[in-house]
C-alpha cells in the first residue's frame, strides 16, 4: 500500500512539472502586434477592384481586411468606389454625388457587375471578416451618419477601421466610435506630423516613400501604430518589413 501512494505522487510531481512548463512557456510568449494587412479594394490586381469577385478572392488568399472606398450618391446613399467619377471603371463620365441611387444602380462594370452599395458589402460578408473603409470625398460630412447607421446596424463595430484624409470627419467619429480604430492618411511629413498630436488618431497610414525608422519610431513614441500604402510586389513587401 505505501509503495502504490508513493508511485501515485510521482506521477503527480510530474504532472505538476509539466503544466509548470506549459504556463511559463506561454508566459514569455510575446505579444502579437495588431496586424493590419489590408487587401486594397479587394484583390484588385486579379480582378475588378470593389467587385465582389475582387473581395471573395481576396478572402480566398487569407487576407484579414478587405478595403472600401465610400462615395456618397445625390440621394445620400454610400456606394464603393475609388474614384469620385465612375467613367474609368463604367465608361460613364458623371459623378456619383450627381448621380442617384437607381442611376447607379444601372451601371456596370466591363465583366457585366454592378456598382456595389457599401451595404451590399455588408450583407454579403457580415463578421466574417474585417473592414478597412475610407471616407473618400473631401466634405466627408454627407457620408458620416449614414456610415454610422450601416455599421451600427450589422454590429460591425468592432471589425472595421475607418480611414480618412479629412482629420476632422475622424474627430467627429470618435464621438460615436470613440473605440473604433480611426487611421489618418498622409502623404507628406507634415501631414504625418500634424496627425502624430491628434489623439483620436490611432493609425498613421503613410505614403510608402515616408516609411522609414524615424517616422516609425515617432508614430510609436505618439502611441500611434503605421501602416504604409500601397505595396504591389512581394520584393517591396519583403523590403519595407523592418
Amino acid at each position: 500500500m505505501h509503495r502504490k501512494k508513493r508511485n501515485i505522487f510521482k506521477s503527480l510531481s510530474f504532472l505538476l512539472l509539466i503544466l509548470l512548463i506549459g504556463i511559463s512557456v506561454f508566459a514569455f510568449i510575446p505579444t502579437p502586434k495588431n496586424d493590419y494587412v489590408i487587401s486594397h479594394r479587394g484583390a484588385s490586381g486579379e480582378e475588378i477592384e470593389h467587385t465582389f469577385k475582387a473581395y471573395d478572392l481576396a478572402l480566398n488568399y487569407n487576407t484579414k481586411y478587405i478595403e472600401q472606398d465610400v462615395v456618397t450618391s445625390k440621394d445620400g446613399t454610400l456606394y464603393v468606389s475609388h474614384d469620385e467619377n465612375a467613367k474609368r471603371i463604367t465608361g460613364i463620365n458623371k459623378d456619383y454625388k450627381d448621380m442617384t441611387s437607381q442611376e447607379i444602380d444601372k451601371l456596370r462594370t466591363s465583366d457585366n457587375q454592378h456598382i456595389l452599395k457599401l451595404e451590399d458589402v455588408f450583407k454579403r460578408y457580415k463578421d466574417r471578416t474585417h473592414y478597412a473603409i475610407e471616407l473618400k470625398e473631401e466634405d466627408n460630412k454627407s457620408a458620416l451618419k449614414p456610415f454610422e447607421e450601416l455599421v451600427k446596424k450589422y454590429g460591425l463595430e468592432n471589425k472595421v477601421i475607418v480611414q480618412a484624409r479629412n482629420k476632422e470627419a475622424l474627430e467627429s467619429l470618435n464621438v460615436v466610435f470613440a473605440d473604433m480604430p480611426k487611421l489618418i492618411l498622409v502623404n507628406t511629413e507634415d501631414e504625418l506630423n500634424n496627425a502624430l498630436n491628434q489623439s483620436y488618431i490611432d493609425i498613421i497610414g503613410a505614403n510608402k516613400k515616408l516609411m522609414n525608422k524615424s517616422n516609425i519610431t515617432k508614430a510609436h513614441d505618439h502611441g500611434k501604430e503605421f501602416n504604409v500604402f500601397t505595396l504591389d510586389s512581394t520584393n517591396e513587401i519583403k523590403k519595407q518589413l523592418i
